[in-house]
């Protein structure tokens, strides 16, 4: 979820002054030690909960930007967020006036801090804006949920700590249920299970050897007066959460977090949103762990129904991979300056130059997810936009080669196959269960044993040819590529756009070779902006072959 897509931040620590603009579903802030990325997050804090720390008020004295502590200048520190609000964001009744006061779905609030007031001041926009209005905007603030999750926390404390908010879901749902005196104890653990059912999935999956994970209820009206944990089953031993290693509990913190954020008739029946601000979720990580968590924080910020937004910093590669966004820090003399990356990629490039993290091939990247293969950008737009309507159960990631090789070929079977084949040993080093699949166009289809005889069937590597017999019957061969398994309904519109394609007497679809490569980036365009499902009637089945390869569907 988009809710703050811009964060301002003035006089505060190591950061003089600073615009943080574009900010995403999961957006990640890297830098070396001491680069000042961990105090965008508290500055954050400190708009949200007034504190810098847990316990901790911001003070002027001692968290204003060091240098100017001695000009002869008023000391204010200032933090401005832009909110742009999604669709399901709601006021529910009693807050016209808030909503009135607002004036759209688009706005930005800063508070600043000074010596000689105990409050901040506030702004809406460009305007201070008086008490009335000020507890209005609390009200507004007060419907999102913003957690702080420092690097030095215990997890399991904070799971503890979540105590009440846990108990409120598991109560809720046990509302709904009727039962008998008897049978009470029982409904509350078959409750919680259900609760719980996808947390230990995503443990099991992380930490095979733990075989049942469970809520820590009451069993007796003696026990009633209980606190929440977890009991995690190993061998047939049940242990606390407590003695669980470091990457077990964090798991487990941010899997519970999630599901007392998600349980909208609990927390949003008044709360519209929640934003974490994260520090090195990868620390204590072993690095299948590691991927797991990046992309576990990926998913629930990004899934459609999600009213959560997560700002993290990191040092990790793999953080960087599943991340929507990156946000690059580096410290000059005693400031904080800001570089944004352009993509994961861009990202993990930049940040193995700094000393940041380390390189990682290309081929390497998503461990968790498959890789598909195929042949140049207008590809991989297409089968992207495809994905939204088929809806892969798992993250697939489509890539082409201008994405692996930096100015190298751009696409093409025989610079794929290339590719492969200087790099079949990295790719025999991704898992199993997160294969290179790699697609070729229909006119290629003589190439596919080049690529198998690199390759033993056990290997994490696929490829599949577009199946000429499926293409579009009114598109003749003169259409290469992809194209010619597009709909008529792009055909007729990539002509409207200014497409040389003719028409012939009996309703087939040519274009000539001198007007191909204009004809297909239009076409392209096309597909990638007004995609319909109905144009899938020509690809689907192929489409979903490859994902059922990938083990997606």
């Amino acid at each position: 979820m988009k809710l703050i897509s811009q964060i301002e931040i003035k006089g505060f620590r190591s950061i003089r002054s600073i615009n943080l603009s574009g900010m995403d579903d999961f957006t990640t802030f890297a830098g070396l030690n001491n680069s000042g990325k961990s105090n965008v997050l508290r500055a954050l804090n400190a708009f949200f909960n007034g504190q810098t720390d847990e316990g901790k008020q911001l003070d002027v004295d001692s968290d204003y930007f060091r240098p100017d502590l001695k000009l002869k200048k008023a000391k204010q520190i200032s933090v401005a967020v832009k909110f742009t609000l999604p669709d399901h964001f709601r006021f529910r009744k009693g807050l016209e006036p808030v909503k009135q006061l607002l004036e759209g779905r688009d706005f930005k609030i800063k508070k600043t801090w000074s010596r000689k007031k105990p409050l901040p001041i506030y702004h809406l926009e460009d305007r201070e804006i008086n008490l009335e209005e000020r507890l209005r905007i609390d009200q507004f603030l007060q419907l999102i949920n913003f957690r702080y999750i420092p690097n030095r926390v215990l997890p399991v404390d904070v799971v503890r700590q979540e105590h009440q908010a846990l108990r409120d879901v598991l109560v809720r749902r046990l509302g709904r249920r009727g039962q008998g005196q008897e049978q009470t104890f029982d409904t509350i653990q078959e409750t919680s299970q259900h609760m719980i059912r996808a947390l230990v999935d995503h443990l099991k999956e992380a930490s095979p050897d733990i075989g049942t994970v469970r809520l820590a209820t009451p069993t007796s009206w003696a026990d009633m007066a209980f606190t929440f944990g977890y009991r995690l089953g190993i061998g047939g031993i049940e242990v606390d959460d407590a003695v669980q290693g470091a990457g077990i509990q964090s798991l487990l913190m941010l899997e519970t977090l999630h599901l007392i954020d998600r349980d909208y008739f609990q927390k949003f029946g008044w709360r519209q949103a929640a934003v974490w601000a994260v520090e090195e979720p990868e620390s204590s990580l072993h690095t299948t762990l590691e991927a797991r968590v990046a992309s576990y924080l990926s998913s629930i910020a990004q899934d459609s129904s999600s009213r959560l937004q997560i700002f993290s910093t990191t040092h990790s590669e793999l953080m960087l991979q599943y991340a929507t966004k990156t946000v690059i820090f580096e410290k000059q003399g005693w400031e904080t300056i800001r570089k944004i990356a352009e993509n994961p990629r861009d990202a993990i490039k930049q940040v193995s130059r700094l000393g940041i993290s380390r390189w990682i091939h290309p081929i390497l990247y998503f461990p968790l997810d498959p890789l598909i293969l195929v042949d140049g950008k207008y590809d991989a737009n297409f089968l992207d936009e495809a994905f939204q309507h088929i809806r892969p159960k798992r993250k697939v990631h489509v890539i082409y080669l201008e994405q692996l090789e930096e100015g190298g070929k751009t696409g093409g079977v025989n610079d794929i196959l290339g590719y492969v084949k200087a790099n079949a040993q990295a790719i025999k080093a991704r898992r199993k269960e997160a294969p290179v699949i790699v697609v070729l166009d229909w006119e290629s289809a003589n190439k596919e044993g080049s690529f198998k005889k690199l390759f033993d069937m056990d290997d994490p590597f696929k490829v599949f040819v577009w199946p000429e017999s499926d293409c579009n019957p009114k598109l003749d061969e003169s259409f290469r590529g992809i194209e010619r398994f597009f709909s008529t309904r792009i055909i007729q519109e990539g002509k409207k756009r200014g497409a040389k394609i003719n028409k012939l007497v009996g309703g087939e679809y040519l274009v000539k070779p001198e007007d191909r490569e204009k004809a297909k980036k239009i076409l392209n365009a096309v597909a990638k902006d007004r995609i319909k499902d109905a144009d899938l009637q020509y690809c689907r089945n192929f489409l979903e072959k490859i994902l059922q390869a990938a083990e997606a569907v």
